[in-house]
């Protein structure tokens, strides 16, 4: 007899197995993805979309289609509680779907609501990633009227491409443009020197302000209120900073990690519910900690498309081992990205691209 697999999310962990979604179906079980919308945006060629680099469509999978061709059922809502212990997922218009087997890959998001009281117009979290592509429209629109200022708050790899590429878009426009990245205590503070100073130079070159030392610590219509009880004037506003797994795991009381990840065992399964997986940037392996790079959730595809069929129907299951070494390349917007490959010893440069 069949058994009910689903899907929360449609992101890179789980690709493959939506990829091969019909090896499911033809063993005859039923298989349901939930997802908040029809695409799945690829978040590291986010930036790229925003600056005119990527169209929309070359950045996003079409996961709705992607389902439906190979027999599964999508649905378009979120998942805002998890119910372990019946096996139910609560939907945000109080639906509920029950699930033998069930599997998340919902990313990453930032939380704002320490730094905005409620909606604010021009003000753009860099996820989710289709933010960026609202928000190329909305500069677009104001580019012919006056010089424009913009705000990146963060200072990691997010809001090192975030202002990289708002460059580009004023440029490639013929604009005008202020823009100032506030970087807290320090620029791109967990990478080697050699990565940052190749970063520096490139800002300096562009006309790019940087902050460092002083933190944001609000932000307000056309206003972002720092730390030194000083303030930056904006037109547009990025915030960059802090991503974080939805908070539905430790709302729902299942163990998780100290950043609110789902906490999961080498099989990418949860260490206290073996009918729940997960993969990408909303889980927490026990044990090791892993960065939010998208490498661990592409090397994580196989592991789970084996070991949801085994969680569905008895059998060996595969051990998940992520790689010590991984390479990160940050797109500057003028042609150029800065490699950083995490090894040992760490390695920085520009190649072209």
């Amino acid at each position: 007899m069949g058994k009910h697999l689903v899907f929360v999310g449609g992101g890179h962990a789980h690709l493959a197995a939506l990829l091969h979604l019909d090896r499911y179906v033809q063993r005859g079980h039923q298989v349901t993805l939930i997802s908040s919308s029809a695409y799945h945006y690829y978040s590291g060629m986010g930036p790229g979309m925003l600056s005119g680099i990527y169209r929309p469509q070359e950045v996003r999978f079409h996961v709705k289609k992607l389902t439906q061709d190979r027999g599964g059922l999508f649905v378009e809502d979120r998942v805002v509680k998890i119910d372990p212990l019946n096996r139910s997922l609560i939907l945000s218009t109080g639906e509920q779907v029950p699930y033998d087997v069930v599997s998340f890959n919902t990313g990453s998001e930032i939380p704002v609501a320490s730094l905005i009281a409620g909606p604010l117009e021009n003000v753009f979290p860099v996820k989710p990633v289709v933010n960026l592509f609202q928000a190329r429209h909305s500069i677009l629109k104001a580019l012919p009227q006056n010089k424009l200022k913009f705000a990146i708050v963060g200072g990691g790899p997010a809001g090192v491409e975030i202002a990289s590429n708002l460059w580009r878009l004023i440029a490639e426009n013929n604009g005008k443009a202020q823009i100032t990245l506030i970087g807290g205590k320090r620029l791109l503070g967990d990478f080697p020197e050699k990565v940052r100073t190749l970063v520096l130079k490139s800002f300096t070159k562009r006309g790019i302000e940087v902050i460092e030392g002083i933190y944001v610590k609000r932000i307000q219509k056309g206003t972002v209120v720092l730390s030194d009880v000083k303030s930056l004037a904006f037109d547009f506003a990025f915030i960059a900073m802090g991503i974080k797994p939805l908070p539905i795991f430790r709302d729902s009381g299942l163990p998780t990690g100290e950043d609110g990840g789902l906490l999961v065992n080498s099989y990418l399964q949860s260490v206290a519910h073996p009918g729940m997986l997960g993969g990408g940037d909303c889980i927490s392996l026990s044990g090791r900690p892993l960065a939010k790079v998208g490498v661990y959730a592409v090397r994580q595809n196989p592991i789970l498309l084996h070991n949801l069929l085994a969680a569905l129907e008895g059998g060996g299951m595969q051990t998940f081992q992520p790689q010590k070494d991984y390479m990160l390349i940050f797109n500057m917007g003028d042609g150029r990205g800065i490699l950083w490959k995490k090894t040992g010893y760490g390695m920085a440069g520009f190649l072209s691209f």
